[in-house]
């Protein structure tokens, strides 16, 4: 345990931190909006937070939503943050939004969906911008720059075959042109064709757990290449194929994140209690739940001050009842929040 300097502003004091490997009793300083420390009781006369008979956590982090579609932006920000969330990455907005920034609420953003002309998602619920047609390896190239200059840290690229889909090369020129500028590549990819055209370009990311039984060669690749899989299992019914899938890519050799494609019917701001338990449906621990909404997800975000609770990371914390280890759908209801050392803005009307 370590000593912590007498100079923290706030201790979180009575709980128990929750580091993978168990439980531990532990007062948390923090300072400047970051943790400094920890030690076995807060210094006489220190301002306190008391989270007595709480489990102390990571705030979550949220790996697929789409903050526009779920509503006003800075009011689902809020919910958000409110719910347990710091961070999100969005993988869907008009050029029109960018860059979105909704602080304290950390945000990486894809931008619109790159999509063939008259494709996904842009003759369905994305028809107002939220996808942008290429109909050559030129404009896929110029489109990856201008988003890189709006802020992207991520392109996302769309294979639905309800529709048009992008041209192989047109599609390998996006992803090649973001790997140039230093951005990671996602990819709307449910079926077994849409996935391997997804890897055919150079996917880095999977936004959605695949939802129809993968070939034991595309499994393997896809581990092999240590691919990202954003779970999103709620959002598409969580079904013995997706589960499947997701214990298959998992064993291969794929990196999981927790994520919701929040904005999609069913879903709401906040922790998702069902995603946790399918999730464990999947076959994860508990331990392994935790760390795919918190310590995996601010790795693929690139968040290295976010899910974890140690000395220098962001003071982001939620405190839950100790039963949520086991039953893990009550994760969802923190009932202590504190974001980057304070508490989440109010909601407003």
């Amino acid at each position: 345990m370590t000593a912590l300097l007498l100079s923290a502003e706030l201790w979180i004091s009575g709980g128990r931190v929750y580091d993978g490997g168990g439980l531990r009793a532990a007062a948390i300083g923090v300072e400047r909006g970051r943790i400094a420390g920890e030690a076995a009781e807060p210094p006489s006369g220190a301002r306190t937070v008391d989270a007595a008979g709480l489990v102390l956590l990571p705030a979550f982090v949220d790996a697929h939503v789409h903050l526009s579609v779920a509503g006003d932006v800075s009011q689902v920000a809020r919910a958000e943050l409110r719910g347990g969330i710091a961070a999100v990455l969005d993988l869907g907005e008009p050029e029109r939004l960018l860059p979105l920034g909704v602080p304290p609420l950390r945000v990486r953003f894809a931008g619109p969906l790159l999509t063939a002309p008259r494709g996904y998602p842009t003759r369905s619920w994305g028809a107002n911008g939220y996808g942008l047609e290429l109909a050559t390896v030129d404009e896929a190239r110029s489109a990856v720059q201008r988003l890189a200059k709006a802020g992207d840290r991520f392109v996302k690229l769309a294979f639905d075959r309800r529709f048009p889909i992008l041209d192989a090369a047109v599609a390998r020129a996006a992803a090649d042109e973001a790997h140039r500028v230093g951005l990671r590549v996602a990819a709307h990819a449910l079926d077994v064709e849409m996935v391997r055209r997804a890897m055919d370009a150079g996917a880095d990311v999977l936004a959605h757990t695949p939802t129809e039984p993968l070939p034991d060669d595309l499994v393997a690749r896809i581990g092999a290449r240590r691919t990202w899989v954003i779970s999103t299992l709620h959002a598409f019914g969580g079904t013995p194929q997706a589960l499947a899938n997701l214990r298959r890519l998992r064993k291969a050799g794929a990196r999981l994140a927790y994520g919701t494609d929040l904005g999609n019917e069913g879903t709401a701001p906040g922790i998702d209690a069902q995603e946790l338990a399918l999730l464990a449906q999947a076959g994860l621990s508990s331990v392994e739940v935790v760390a795919a909404a918190t310590s995996a997800a601010a790795e693929l975000l690139g968040e290295p001050e976010l899910g974890r609770l140690t000395k220098g990371a962001a003071a982001s914390v939620i405190g839950v009842r100790e039963e949520a280890l086991k039953d893990l759908r009550l994760l969802a209801q923190p009932l202590f929040v504190l974001i980057d050392g304070a508490p989440p803005p109010a909601a407003t009307r």
